[in-house]
């Protein structure tokens, strides 16, 4: 989702905050440099930790760091904006991105990325691969794969990458209108194919988005987690996101939260909430394995800027990740 990033950038870039300032329960890492960030996509190569992000009028934001917790701004992929973003767009913005989700599979680098407005189902998703990987920054657009308007069922926004135990690709999306959704892509190209999208959770009173499955062993049962934001993003430290998850044996649900109450009856289990100064935690996404997620939060003390957490998550007995804030 999009807010004024610049300005609230501008407050939190090269402030750093230490986990004793956060709820006893919580215990992300301690952060420096370029921590100002909306809708943090993490990922990590070889020997390079990368953070992909909303910008306003800024192409596909990317951090990077060599250890995970000292960030550096780097360049906006499509800094200038592409020709048919505009269709998506409002008349007064030229290369706003939201949510890009982007990694490496048999080694081609991927980012998947929304365009649009708030408030607007007018939407695309766009994806723009490099051959040779992340690193070797040769980003090519091959062009909207996904679109919706007025009256779909989906929104086209919040896209994530996550392969199924089997090894096929799968894109995850969508924001309200219906909530999250996932469709099949090809091996070859990245793309769905036309139909076979599934609705996976759907909140008509609380809103739910940036859906993000992670697929982890739990004795001999291979489950799917899906993690989401809920409520209002995008209002500073009035914002009343928060971070939910549910689990299914079967990449397309039915996803189901702790209690056993479906995703797409408004389930799921609560393990990030507003705090005391950080509010509205949301816009997750998490390592591959599920180790490690990165999410944003408003400080109150700062004007509402959108920082940077990154933290371990812990996974339960009973196969269920723990609060992590």
């Amino acid at each position: 989702m999009f807010l004024n990033l610049k300005r609230l950038v501008r407050l939190a870039l090269g402030c750093t905050f230490a986990a004793a300032l956060l709820p006893a329960q919580a215990a992300p890492w301690t952060l420096t440099g370029a921590i100002g960030t909306h809708d943090p996509h993490i990922y990590k190569t070889s020997s390079t930790w990368w953070l992909f992000e909303t910008t306003d009028n800024g192409g596909i934001g990317v951090k990077y760091s060599s250890n995970g917790t000292a960030w550096t701004q780097g360049g906006p992929i499509f800094s200038g904006g592409l020709a048919w973003w505009k269709t998506y767009l409002p008349t007064n913005k030229t290369a706003m991105v939201w949510a890009p989700g982007c990694g490496e599979y048999s080694g081609l680098g991927y980012c998947y990325y929304a365009v649009s407005s708030l408030y607007s189902q007018k939407s695309a998703i766009g994806l723009a691969t490099s051959a040779g990987g992340i690193a070797a920054g040769q980003w090519v657009d091959q062009g909207a794969i996904i679109t919706s308007k007025s009256g779909d069922t989906f929104n086209a926004i919040d896209p994530s990458f996550v392969l199924a135990a089997n090894g096929d690709p799968y894109l995850v999306f969508g924001s309200f209108w219906n909530g999250i959704h996932i469709t099949r892509v090809s091996k070859t190209n990245l793309k769905p194919p036309s139909g076979g999208i599934v609705n996976i959770a759907k909140d008509s009173t609380n809103g739910i988005e940036n859906g993000f499955v992670v697929k982890k062993a739990i004795g001999s049962t291979t489950y799917y987690y899906l993690f989401a934001s809920k409520g209002a993003c995008c209002k500073g430290a009035s914002s009343t996101y928060y971070v939910v998850v549910g689990r299914s044996t079967s990449i397309t649900g039915p996803y189901v939260d702790k209690a056993g109450v479906a995703m797409l009856s408004g389930g799921g289990t609560v393990i990030a909430s507003s705090g005391t100064r950080f509010k509205g935690p949301g816009g997750q996404s998490l390592l591959a394995d599920g180790s490690v997620m990165a999410w944003h939060a408003y400080d109150a003390n700062n004007n509402g800027a959108p920082v940077l957490f990154i933290g371990n998550v812990t996974w339960g007995s009973d196969g269920w990740p723990q609060a992590v804030w």
